[in-house]
């Protein structure tokens, strides 16, 4: 127990330090700001109606905030620094950033204005409350592994995650937040036996972003002994949603709805943009077809984790990936690879394929780097031009899509394999 307990330790402060040395080095345009804007105006203004304010006062704004369980944690995390730090200078930098969001800036545009303004500590104190969620997330994985030797490995894997350090630490995206909603889910649901509060769970990260919202049908219909239940467990999830919603909606109306219609997501072209999401709806809709099947069978809780994964990576398939999306499922192939090697080799190579595909301008690669040193970091060569002097780049792009496609289809396929092998294997029940 002690040796487990000190290697625990040691890979905590491993990825701690890997966490708070890249936090106050690395930005990447408004992302980080916009997070945090206008959950501050709150806290300093009383102006508690993000999406009212936008519509009126953003004009320019071609979308709206994220969701409202997003604006209310991240007030919260706010209010705390304020109380605790009274960082006057980030105050100044979020008011500053309101004149200069969705008008085109760059990453070095926001550096050059924020630079004499402890650009480094509050870069850090905006991301802080990531690690929060983040060593959460850590936390859930070790109740949930079946063993010390698998929970440390799925520890490990945490602590060294590449889409994690560059999503939220990097860029300063929010992504860990409905990551902790849909891994405290799984937990409600698989070890605590409480499924109407995972289905609770799944309803608020999707109102924190909308992806956890795709899980919330094939957990109802898992976890509901009987259609009565499963109904209910919808129902639950609905009144969630709507009231979550609601007082925004009483508010500024249908600005609160603003995310949904004008998502940012990029979307496929041509019929290609058709025939992936149709292939969606057909898939999502056996994966809940069996998901209804398997709540007849002993244990169901135990199959949530390979639906989680089975519909991720079906929903993966509909628009362009890029690397913070990743993070959704991240924490649930944590606890499928210590137990399958091969496939936590495909899974790597898949990482490294999105971000070939996410991170192709200059400002993703290199920009990120620009609060340490905007010029010299610009100037390096990205890996998409190298590459380019030996390769056809656009068709390696191109490729790269294709495979991609390919891949999210074969993760889909294998997570379907592996649950159907391990049905009735005690070393697989014993999962979650």
């Amino acid at each position: 127990m002690k040796k487990y307990i000190r290697r625990i330790i040691f890979w905590s402060a491993i990825g701690l330090l890997i966490r708070i040395s890249i936090m106050p080095l690395t930005m990447h345009g408004q992302d980080l700001v916009f997070i945090n804007y206008f959950p501050m105006m709150f806290v300093k203004g009383g102006i508690w109606d993000p999406y009212g304010f936008i519509s009126t006062n953003f004009s320019h704004f071609p979308y709206t905030y994220y969701g409202p369980v997003l604006f209310i944690i991240m007030s919260i995390a706010n209010f705390i620094i304020i109380k605790l730090f009274n960082p006057t200078s980030l105050i100044t930098i979020l008011e500053l950033s309101s004149t200069m969001m969705a008008r085109g800036f760059t990453t070095v545009d926001y550096v050059h204005v924020f630079s004499n303004l402890g650009l480094f500590k509050n870069l850090f104190l905006m991301k802080m409350p990531y690690l929060i969620f983040d060593f959460l997330i850590a936390g859930i994985l070790l109740k949930l592994a079946p063993s010390k030797n698998l929970s440390l490995t799925s520890y490990k894997l945490w602590m060294l995650n590449i889409v994690v350090l560059h999503s939220a630490y990097m860029i300063g995206q929010a992504d860990l937040i409905p990551a902790l909603f849909i891994i405290a889910a799984l937990y409600a649901a698989a070890r605590a036996k409480r499924p109407y509060l995972s289905v609770v769970l799944l309803s608020l990260g999707g109102a924190t972003k909308l992806f956890p919202y795709i899980l919330i049908l094939p957990a109802c219909l898992l976890l509901g002994e009987g259609w009565k239940k499963k109904f209910s467990l919808m129902f639950t999830g609905a009144a969630v949603t709507l009231l979550s919603y609601l007082p925004f909606y009483l508010s500024s109306g249908n600005s609160v709805f603003g995310f949904f219609i004008s998502s940012q997501v990029t979307q496929y072209r041509g019929i290609t943009k058709w025939i992936l999401p149709g292939m969606f709806v057909v898939l999502y809709f056996l994966a809940c077809r069996n998901a209804a099947k398997d709540s007849q069978k002993p244990n169901p809780e135990r199959r949530l984790l390979y639906y989680f994964a089975i519909v991720m990576f079906l929903g993966y398939m509909t628009f362009p990936v890029k690397l913070r999306y990743f993070v959704y499922i991240t924490p649930v192939l944590a606890l499928i690879i210590p137990h399958h090697k091969k496939f936590g080799i495909f899974i790597l190579l898949v990482i490294l394929m999105v971000m070939f595909q996410s991170l192709t301008y200059r400002s993703v690669q290199l920009g990120l780097f620009a609060p340490l040193n905007s010029a010299y970091f610009l100037n390096l060569s990205t890996l998409q031009e190298i590459m380019g002097h030996f390769v056809n780049i656009g068709i390696c792009y191109k490729v790269m899509a294709r495979l991609l496609l390919l891949s999210f289809l074969i993760g889909a396929w294998w997570i379907w394999r592996i649950s159907m092998g391990s049905g009735a294997s005690t070393r697989e029940e014993a999962l979650c």
